[in-house]
Parts: structure tokens; C-alpha cells; sequence
């Protein structure tokens, strides 16, 4: 068994193993990379990154730059799947890096300044999540850089209808028991930048249903939305209501109902999530005005102490709905065209970053 110490990259044709059990000092930072195939997708292989920390095993597809495993304490604790055809053919978005604008752009257009761009409709007539490609339907180049994992594209000018040719690069590292996901974009042309992952989080593993995990999220107000999900302009208080998460409690709505909406964050830190089952928390922070909570579908009730992640769910579409609750923080939704909300412009030349940042800990009650 291969053991997650050490600086370098050791690469392997099976699939990654950090050491069972092993833990590290609180003032130990080490580096370990493991590099393995994971199938291939039209012809080219993908391959599998996988970072230790302290009891954490993150592992990334250069496809995507998909977060294909995130194991914590022996919990895998976010949806995944087996084949690079799945995160290209199953929809969900799971757990893939979205942009270059996260979520919808109402009438798939905006403007910056005096010139209007009409982008691709992959959602009726509006755009949802960059378009056809985007952040998500490509393969990125993988290196080490600086003790991370550094996943880089280029996204041509006129792309999904965006103006510049964007570089982008995706920095991934694990240190201690929290994961830190950078999103650095420049263009040659002035254009917008508000990137997210769509995490599916289901802390309880196969040991419970997503739908018990007892959820907080740190905001006053959420994006009130049409019948398309395009938001309405303003912000609305969550006091009192069924958007109130203020105090951690489970994500069920009446009816069978789901949540789709956005909540406006406080401050850095967005969200807690925690396995009731697993003791496993998350505390999720971000640089980014907004966080995304979705469901789905209806979380079915599952009685006490019957297991399975709940994957034979499934969607219409065939992607696993009722395994994970989606956590995205991102900028508001059609924030483009909305002059009250801050707006993700990236300047020609200019650099953007954002990150997510990702941090556990273990109730052991």
C-alpha cells in the first residue's frame, strides 16, 4: 500500500490508495501526487489525480476538471461516477467545474458596455453553466505547480458566444484536513468570469440519505426566480421561511417539493453541512457573493438504519439525484444583467481569482 508522505508524483496504471488510517501532525505539510488512468473519452486517456491530506483522499479528473472522489475519514462523501463517459453523457453537472459564467444568463445574451453578445442555448432560451463546453465538457492540460495540482485550458474567443480567448487555470491542493480550489482567468478581451464547482455532497457515505443532513448557510436573503429559474431583480429575507437556514436543518421542502435557488452570503463563510450519521462537517468558504443550493428532487424518506447512498435514483436524464446536496458558491445568477448585483467583468489583460475552500472536521460524539 502506497503511503500519502513525501514530496513528488508517483504515477500508476491502478487505481490510487493513500494509507489507511494515517494521520498527520498538526505541523506537517507534505505534497503527494498520484497520477492513474481512468478510461478514455474519444480517443484520448483520462487520467486520475489524487492529493492526501489528513485522513483526506482528493481525486480529479483532467476532464472536467472533475472532482471525481472525495474521501474523508473513509467516507466518500461526494457523488461520483465510474467512466469519463458518464461526466460527459449523464448530466447533473456532477461535480464538475462550471463556467465561464455558473448557472443561468436569462435570454442567453448580455452586454458589456455598448456591444451585446448572444451566447449558445443549451437551456431553452437561455444559457445555463457556460454553454455546450464551457468549464466542463473539456480536458485541460495537469502539472504540479507550487505543491498543487494545476489543471489549464484555453477557451477560444466566440466559444459557447463569449468574447476573448480565456486562459485558464484550476489550482487543487489539499493541507491539513481542508481542500482549497483556485479559479485564476485572463483574456485578451474584455469578458465575464464567475466559475463554480457543482459539488454533490452526501457526508453520511452509504451509512445514510442525503436528505437527513442537517444544513446551515450563513445568509439574510435568497434570489426569488421565475418559471424559468431566472431571478426576479431582487432579494427577498429568508426570516421565518422555508428559505430560512440560518439554523441547521435538514433540506426538505412540503409537497416533495426541491430547492433551486441562491442564497446572498454574509461573509466568506457560506455553509455548514453535516453527516448525521458519519459525524463527518463541512464548513464551506468562498470569495464569491452567492451560493447555490439544490436538491434535485424530492429527498425520499429512508427509514432508520437502512443504508445505501441512494444512487438508484435516478433523474430522467439517468444522473444520480437524491445521493448528494448540491453546495455551489458562485456569483448570482444573470448577474450580467442585473446593475443592482456585482457584476463578473474581467477586463481585458486583467486577472480574476476565486476560490472554494473546502474544510472538515469529525463530530466523534
Amino acid at each position: 500500500m502506497k503511503e500519502c508522505h513525501g514530496n513528488g508524483i508517483m504515477r500508476d496504471a491502478g487505481r490510487r490508495t493513500c494509507a489507511a488510517g494515517h494521520r498527520y501532525g498538526a505541523n506537517k505539510e507534505h505534497f503527494y501526487m498520484e497520477i492513474s488512468l481512468f478510461g478514455t473519452l474519444s480517443g484520448r486517456e483520462v487520467r486520475r489525480y489524487t492529493l492526501c491530506g489528513e485522513g483526506i483522499e482528493l481525486s480529479v479528473l483532467d476532464y472536467g476538471a472533475a472532482v471525481q472522489s472525495l474521501v474523508v475519514d473513509g467516507v466518500e462523501t461526494v457523488m461520483n461516477f465510474d467512466t469519463p463517459e458518464d461526466y460527459r453523457d449523464r448530466g447533473g453537472y456532477v461535480c464538475l467545474a462550471v463556467g465561464r459564467v455558473a448557472n443561468r444568463i436569462a435570454g442567453a445574451e448580455f452586454s458589456i458596455g455598448d456591444k451585446k453578445y448572444s451566447l449558445a442555448k443549451n437551456e431553452g432560451e437561455n444559457q445555463l453553466h457556460g454553454g455546450f463546453f464551457g468549464f466542463s465538457n473539456r480536458f485541460y492540460d495537469a502539472e504540479e505547480h507550487d505543491g498543487t495540482l494545476r489543471l489549464s485550458a484555453i477557451l477560444p474567443d466566440g466559444e459557447d458566444g463569449y468574447p476573448g480567448n480565456m486562459r485558464l487555470n484550476i489550482d487543487f491542493s489539499v493541507s491539513g484536513r481542508s481542500v482549497m480550489i483556485k479559479y485564476t482567468a485572463t483574456s485578451d478581451k474584455d469578458t465575464v468570469f464567475a466559475p463554480t464547482h457543482h459539488f454533490y455532497f452526501n457526508l453520511n457515505g452509504a451509512a445514510g440519505r442525503a436528505g437527513t443532513q442537517p444544513l446551515a448557510i450563513y445568509s439574510d436573503g435568497y434570489i426569488p426566480v421565475d418559471g424559468e429559474l431566472i431571478p426576479l431583480g431582487f432579494v427577498a429575507p429568508v426570516a421565518g421561511g422555508e428559505y430560512d437556514f440560518r439554523a441547521a436543518r435538514t433540506p426538505k421542502r412540503g409537497g416533495g417539493g426541491i430547492y433551486d435557488c441562491c442564497f446572498v452570503l454574509r461573509d466568506a463563510h457560506a455553509a455548514t453541512l453535516t453527516g448525521n450519521k458519519s459525524g463527518i462537517k463541512l464548513d464551506i468558504y468562498t470569495d464569491m457573493p452567492g451560493l447555490q443550493l439544490y436538491t434535485g428532487a424530492a429527498l425520499s424518506e429512508k427509514s432508520e438504519g437502512e443504508t445505501g447512498n441512494g444512487a438508484e435514483n435516478e433523474t430522467e436524464n439517468g444522473a444520480p439525484h437524491r445521493s448528494g446536496i448540491a453546495l455551489e458558491p458562485q456569483y448570482i445568477p444573470n448577474a450580467v444583467n442585473m446593475p443592482d448585483f456585482e457584476t463578473p467583468l474581467l477586463p481585458a489583460g486583467e486577472t480574476a481569482e476565486h476560490y472554494i475552500k473546502l474544510s472538515f472536521s469529525h463530530d466523534c460524539k
